[in-house]
């Protein structure tokens, strides 16, 4: 048995310049995973935090946690990159807030479909291997992923990857890293399975994001990944069903995401609470203006999925399931196995 802690097996890299990063530890917690310390860019006096059991990978965040580096004589890598190579922190604030809000909403049932049978595998099937959860939110399948024998690296820009440390920090087989999926801090084909589910879309790049995910997965590896779709409408009927539901979407929309996030709150919480209401709950349901699943049919889940619907997202987009599809099959040596609308599970053939 293996009882090097994960972070000791995982080769870093700068984001900016591709050179390797050379741990330095200032403590650790007993299960091995770094509490502090500092990744420096080889053969320089630059690097990235280590904070509070997360890697902070990116230039901004090197740049926010610099005083955690001045014990080890360095300065935040990337000072200097330009401020369009790599997407704010501020982008996805609004998911860092929702996940600290609700950290723990998945039901074990809900789990099960998103991480394994939408992609036509069990949880079993993640036994033993080293598994990315790109985009981790809140951690619950990073927490799944782990209690069914994976090591996880769990990586998220928000400030939603404290929430998931504070739940798997005493884990040997987990990582947290705080870093943008669009320029993964990882040296190529680390991962026997990169899972990223309802992030590609909240990207600067839902083509690059896919680039990079193929990227950090080993030969044979599988990347496991879902994009918000939308098909285009075809026949008369659909065309003017897609019109008036644009319309009331776009409604609600302008008046409820110029509200500040508690008013935002409370909106979306009165939606939710219709949707529990007989007869007028299939209608708050069926027409989308509240969320509520049956995976997960407790008040707070639909309150939050409600939120995370209504509220700003800077980069949020739909695409057409046969675009999403293309994203993959315009990247060579991978071969797709599974896929349906909105969801691919591809493997890296070369």
């Amino acid at each position: 048995m293996n009882d090097t802690p994960l972070f000791d097996l995982v080769s870093f890299r700068d984001p900016v310049s591709g050179a390797p990063l050379e741990p330095l530890i200032a403590a650790r917690t007993p299960s091995g995973v770094p509490i502090c310390g500092a990744l420096r860019v080889a053969e320089t006096q630059t690097g990235y935090p280590i904070v509070d059991c997360v890697a902070r990978l990116t230039p901004e965040l090197a740049r926010k946690h610099a005083a955690w580096l001045a014990p080890f004589g360095l300065v935040p890598a990337g000072a200097t990159t330009v401020s369009d190579a790599f997407q704010t922190e501020a982008s996805v604030d609004s998911f860092g807030w929702q996940w600290a809000w609700n950290s723990a909403m998945r039901s074990d049932a809900d789990l099960r479909m998103r991480v394994a049978e939408r992609f036509a595998l069990t949880p079993e099937s993640f036994a033993g291997l080293r598994v990315l959860d790109a985009g981790a939110g809140a951690g619950d399948q990073s927490r799944y992923l782990g209690d069914h024998g994976a090591s996880v690296v769990s990586v998220d820009l928000s400030s939603a990857i404290d929430v998931v440390s504070a739940k798997l920090r005493m884990r040997p087989n987990w990582v947290g890293v705080q870093a943008d999926i669009t320029a993964l801090p990882f040296q190529p084909s680390q991962f026997d399975v990169v899972y990223c589910e309802g992030v590609i879309q909240h990207t600067r790049d839902s083509p690059g994001a896919v680039g990079e995910l193929v990227r950090v997965t080993r030969k044979g590896g599988r990347i496991l990944a879902t994009h918000y779709v939308r098909t285009d409408p075809v026949t008369r009927a659909h065309k003017i069903r897609r019109r008036m539901t644009s319309a009331y979407y776009n409604f609600l929309r302008r008046r409820l995401g110029g509200l500040d996030r508690y008013s935002l709150l409370l909106a979306t919480g009165n939606l939710a609470a219709l949707s529990y209401v007989p007869l007028l709950g299939r209608l708050v349901t069926r027409t989308g203006t509240a969320l509520r699943y049956d995976l997960m049919p407790d008040f707070k889940t639909t309150w939050t999925n409600t939120f995370d619907c209504w509220g700003q997202h800077a980069f949020q987009r739909f695409i057409t399931p046969d675009q999403f599809r293309a994203y993959f099959e315009a990247v060579s040596g991978l071969e797709i196995v599974h896929a349906s609308p909105g969801v691919v599970s591809a493997r890296k053939s070369a």
